[in-house]
């Protein structure tokens, strides 16, 4: 039975432990949390039956009954507590994206867990939603032909994050470039490969404004040539749109994160229906599972995490020199 602690008990950190309990008790013992506000740490164990309530990082890290480990917390703190795991021992670690908020963190981070020979997987979850599968099966089976150029468009119109908070501050969080761009790059890095340059404008939550909203749009070049246009906002009303879209020389492919890809060619339209069974989470949680039983890789390695947040970090830089920026 493999004893699993979290790090971090907010909204992440329930979606995947209640995934965990649901669907993967058989497998894993849920046996304890830590997070700096002691009472939301007492409720979240009492909710999940958990044994032990740490009252720090370090409790965790040196408990050798934990065989693996959540990291929940918030992105900029995520260097701090995955080099305290590793420097423990703790050899299978989940840690949520963005896996940093900068850069040479990162770098830092591959050689400690290489040297630790420790298996870290990022959250990106959107590997294991069925739309986006199809769309790299789409692309590797050459059924659109040479991809020419993909646009990416994610809206979120009901943001109410006050000044003051995390996902409102930009220093800590990265605002919506890293936040949340950050999954659409590793999709991108899925279908295309290594990136290339960024350039990009952004609101990167300009103070005067008199509520947070941010906003940014790019362009990514990949190395095989791909041109990608991005989108990405936070608004506090409008309309909500997530999609994906990817042309190449014979057919284009349209995903609008719901049950259907689109595909279109000279006069002709297909749908192709595909379904999530059980949920993202739930593939995720799995494929985590397999990496501590099983020897199974990583859905989304480390290095894919990196590389993610790499783009996500090269494009705030784009966005605050107001030029194009190479990786």
């Amino acid at each position: 039975m493999i004893k699993i602690a979290v790090v971090g008990a907010g909204r992440m950190a329930n979606a995947h432990t209640s995934t965990l309990r649901d669907h993967f008790s058989a497998d894993c013992e849920l046996y304890s949390v830590y997070d700096p506000v002691e009472k939301v740490a007492k409720e979240f164990a009492e909710r999940y039956k958990m044994k032990k309530i740490c009252s720090s990082l370090a409790e965790v890290a040196n408990d050798k009954a934990v065989d693996a480990v959540l990291v929940c917390n918030y992105s900029d703190q995520h260097y701090d507590t995955l080099t305290e795991l590793l420097n423990a021992g703790k050899k299978y670690i989940f840690c949520e994206k963005a896996l940093v908020r900068e850069l040479k963190d990162g770098e830092e981070l591959l050689k400690k867990a290489e040297k630790a020979g420790a298996v870290i997987t990022v959250g990106h979850h959107r590997r294991y939603i069925a739309g986006y599968k199809k769309l790299k099966q789409l692309v590797e089976s050459g059924e659109l032909g040479r991809i020419r150029m993909a646009k990416v468009a994610l809206s979120h119109p009901a943001y109410t994050r006050q000044w003051g908070e995390f996902f409102s501050d930009f220093g800590r969080s990265g605002g919506v470039t890293l936040d949340m761009m950050t999954h659409m790059f590793d999709q991108l890095n899925w279908y295309f490969g290594d990136a290339e340059s960024v350039s990009a404008e952004s609101l990167m939550f300009d103070a005067s404004q008199p509520l947070p909203v941010d906003f940014v749009a790019g362009t990514l070049r990949y190395k095989n040539g791909v041109i990608c246009s991005i989108e990405c906002s936070w608004q506090r009303y409008g309309v909500g749109y997530d999609k994906v879209e990817l042309y190449g020389d014979k057919a284009c492919a349209i995903f609008e994160n719901g049950e259907k890809v689109d595909v279109y060619r000279p006069g002709e339209h297909t749908e192709i229906f595909t379904k999530t069974e059980g949920g993202a989470h739930k593939g995720q949680m799995a494929n985590f599972i397999a990496t501590i039983k099983d020897g199974t890789k990583p859905g989304c390695s480390l290095l894919d995490g990196f590389k993610s947040a790499e783009v996500s970090l090269k494009m705030i830089e784009a966005a605050e020199k107001h030029k194009v920026v190479k990786l």
